[in-house]
């Protein structure tokens, strides 16, 4: 199934097997490739050679954060790509987490991760800011 014809299936289609099939999918690929960036971060850290001067360790450094920044990026990616497959097998892929409203197809295909509607994600993310500013 490609995403035109996903998003072509009638509205009484939704989170069926085969439309949760296609993002079951879409989430391993996902998860393979997340993989393969963590071990390509990781050997790019390996090859990190000792630095004689100063100006070198700190460059080696910067670059060492950097490559770690990333590790922890797809890390974070792997936590929330699991998060949705368990809701797959969970039955509940598809479905807000905070309202149960229909997360929709469009957002589901631009982020296969998604838990939230945006509208949920935005208010998550409103209340996070307010309790870190108080």
């Amino acid at each position: 199934m490609t995403p035109k014809q996903l998003l072509d299936q009638s509205d009484d289609q939704y989170m069926e097997s085969e439309q949760t099939a296609f993002f079951r999918d879409l989430l391993l690929s996902q998860r393979r490739d997340a993989i393969a960036r963590i071990e390509t971060l990781r050997s790019d850290m390996a090859g990190l050679e000792k630095a004689a001067d100063e100006v070198d360790v700190a460059l080696n450094e910067q670059e060492r954060q950097a490559l770690l920044g990333g590790i922890d990026r797809e890390n974070q990616n792997l936590r929330d790509i699991k998060l949705a497959l368990d809701a797959i097998d969970d039955g509940e892929y598809g479905w807000c987490a905070d309202t149960g409203e229909k997360i929709g197809l469009a957002r589901l295909l631009s982020n296969p991760r998604s838990l939230l509607t945006v509208e949920a994600k935005q208010r998550r993310e409103n209340r996070a800011r307010h309790q870190r500013a108080a």
